[in-house]
C-alpha cells in the first residue's frame, strides 16, 4: 500500500470519532439552549403548543398575567386573540386529552 493512503486512513480513524463527539456534544448541550419553544423563565412563556399541520401550530403565550393565542406557520406569527379566562389550571387539564375541543363544544 502507498504510504500516503495509510496516513490518510490513520487520520480518518483518529479525527472522525472526534468530529462525531463534537457534533453530539453540540446538539445535546449547545443547540438545546437556542430552541425558541423550550421552557423559559422570563416574562414571556410558551404555556401550550398545539400542532395544526406539519408546518403550523397554535401557541398559548403568557406575558405577565395575560395569555395570548398566536398562530405560527410558514409566514410571520399572527396574534389571534387574547385569552381572557385562561389560567394555568386549564393547561394541566387539557395537556393529556385526545380531543381538541372542550366538553360540550360541537364544531
Amino acid at each position: 500500500m502507498d504510504r500516503d493512503f495509510v496516513l490518510a486512513l490513520i487520520r480518518l480513524l483518529i479525527f472522525f470519532p472526534l468530529v462525531l463527539a463534537g457534533a453530539y456534544l453540540t446538539v445535546k448541550y449547545g443547540l438545546g439552549r437556542l430552541n425558541p419553544y423550550s421552557a423559559s423563565t422570563g416574562p414571556l412563556q410558551i404555556v401550550a403548543r398545539l400542532p395544526v399541520s406539519p408546518k403550523s401550530f397554535l401557541l398559548v403565550v403568557r406575558c405577565g398575567r395575560r395569555y395570548f393565542l398566536i398562530g405560527v406557520g410558514e409566514g410571520p406569527p399572527v396574534l389571534l386573540t387574547e385569552l381572557m379566562d385562561y389560567g394555568e389550571s386549564e393547561v394541566e387539564v387539557w395537556e393529556g386529552r385526545e380531543s381538541l375541543w372542550p366538553p360540550g363544544f360541537n364544531p
